[in-house]
């Protein structure tokens, strides 16, 4: 059951840039950032945004705000790899309007490897973004190769944890010089 949704999708229809659902509570406001659309809209929800809307509830958010690395729209995340623009023109504008929108960001795309080779590295100007807008990145753990986990699988008991606080990059980029400098 969907309390209240909208969507911006592309007036073609093959790209979604921002999906948000009302969970009719109060709290704060989350941001989750999966790897590409499906077939969600404002009034249709998928399996996704389900389970984003199931840890929302348990978490206590009143609103989650939806976006991708990818804003083409694909069931399968293997018709990236075919797309002409697979990250879409409009997508980092609302991807970082979703951060400053959100009071946390959950980063939840899942493993790299199923990314074609030259989409592999998308994740980086998510984190240039996250920095921009002075927010950390959290996650529901994270796979094998350092990624963020999608949310499909894990329990509803999976805590979030700090995945990439770009602001304590730099911080911590200082501290190792000032280390240097002893």
């Amino acid at each position: 059951m969907t309390l209240s949704g909208t969507a911006i999708i592309s007036p073609c229809g093959t790209f979604r840039y921002r999906l948000e659902r009302s969970l009719g509570q109060d709290g704060p406001v989350a941001a989750i950032l999966g790897v590409n659309p499906s077939t969600a809209t404002a009034d249709i929800d998928d399996q996704t945004i389900r389970k984003d809307m199931g840890f929302g509830r348990r978490l206590g958010w009143s609103r989650i705000i939806k976006g991708n690395l990818f804003a083409f729209r694909a069931t399968d995340v293997r018709e990236l790899r075919t797309a002409a623009d697979p990250v879409g023109s409009d997508n980092d504008y609302h991807l970082e309007q979703i951060m400053r929108d959100a009071d946390v960001i959950v980063a939840a795309w899942g493993a790299e490897a199923k990314l074609p080779w030259l989409l592999r590295n998308r994740h980086l100007r998510i984190r240039r973004i996250s920095e921009r807008v002075g927010k950390p990145l959290m996650c529901w753990g994270q796979t094998k190769d350092g990624s963020p986990r999608h949310p499909l699988m894990l329990a509803y008991t999976t805590p979030l944890e700090l995945w990439y606080d770009g602001t304590a990059g730099r911080f911590q980029a200082i501290r190792a010089l000032e280390q240097a400098d002893r």
